[in-house]
């Protein structure tokens, strides 16, 4: 298996597995999504024979009551490759990228609901820190 940073060419396959993860994307999203990320952030896939198995975004935050940190914004394995260790590189690769950007520590965000990927992270290391509740405004553009 060979991780590696996600390219145009994968928007596709990005596209289907944020539909799985429950993001619905199209392929022309997916790029236009990944051509917007700049320097502070990643898209890594896993790769096998020439499938994409799963991604992580990995990305810089700066918040001016914090260090910065970095984030994984979104991770996600084809349902057909879980349990077989993707997840896994996937994230060691992130954390990777992270150290990389002089990073000292990785944060992840789960939605309440997702407790199998809540024990994968504490599996990995992470330790629970808070639950909080997301508010979205959503914004006109006159």
């Amino acid at each position: 298996m060979n991780i590696r940073e996600a390219t145009a060419a994968d928007a596709a396959a990005l596209a289907a597995l944020s539909t799985q993860l429950g993001y619905p994307a199209q392929p022309g999203e997916a790029e236009l999504r990944l051509a917007a990320l700049g320097p502070e952030g990643a898209v890594l896939v896993a790769e096998s024979d020439g499938a994409v198995l799963g991604w992580i975004h990995v990305c810089g935050i700066r918040f001016f009551q914090s260090p910065p940190f970095a984030e994984v914004g979104g991770l996600v394995v084809d349902e057909a490759a879980r349990g077989k260790g993707v997840g896994k590189l996937l994230l060691e690769a992130g954390a990777r990228w992270a150290a990389e950007h002089g990073y000292r520590k990785l944060r992840v965000r789960s939605n309440v609901v997702r407790e199998d990927a809540h024990r994968f992270y504490e599996r990995e290391g992470f330790r629970r820190v808070k639950t909080q509740a997301v508010f979205d405004r959503e914004l006109r553009s006159d």
